[in-house]
């Protein structure tokens, strides 16, 4: 790869996916957590343009094809791993009309969104089998200027979830 450059304190990135760390080390295939973070990352593009359904909840459209030919696969292993992402959970599908791409909901753990308790219980759990763990809570950080701020998770951005 060309142009690689290492992070400093102000390097702001672009152009990334993001894995809940839920995901990390669990029952999904490698293929099924990239093509999760591909759908994840168009999810804000769609809350950016103000996609939602009836109900408040973002969806995206993705056409199966596209996904194939950014990702490299072939359409039936798209298939295949979105298969695997709906009977875990992480996303549902709204069938349209033919011709025109199905409507995708994309479902992240609650220890995954900013600001909002995580309650342990079947209807939020990640995938099966595994369980949703708190995150709130940390240590008191000092800076440089002695003002203190408590560490409670990752943020990748505001404008990320």
């Amino acid at each position: 790869m060309d142009g690689l450059q290492f992070l400093t304190r102000g390097t702001k990135l672009t152009n990334y996916s993001v894995i809940p760390n839920d995901l990390h080390g669990g029952e999904l295939s490698s293929t099924a957590t990239i093509l999760y973070s591909k759908l994840l990352n168009r999810s804000n593009l769609s809350i950016a343009n103000g996609k939602v359904d009836e109900f408040g909840r973002v969806y995206i459209n993705y056409k199966l094809e596209d996904l194939a030919e950014e990702m490299g696969k072939s359409l039936t292993t798209i298939k295949e791993h979105m298969r695997e992402l709906v009977d875990a959970g992480l996303i549902e599908k709204k069938r349209m009309i033919k011709g025109r791409a199905n409507m995708i909901y994309v479902k992240v753990p609650e220890t995954s969104i900013v600001g909002k308790s995580p309650v342990v219980g079947t209807e939020n759990r990640p995938y099966k089998g595994k369980k949703t763990v708190s995150t709130w809570g940390g240590k008191l950080a000092t800076n440089n200027n002695n003002k203190q701020e408590e560490i409670t998770s990752y943020v990748y951005g505001e404008d990320t979830f």
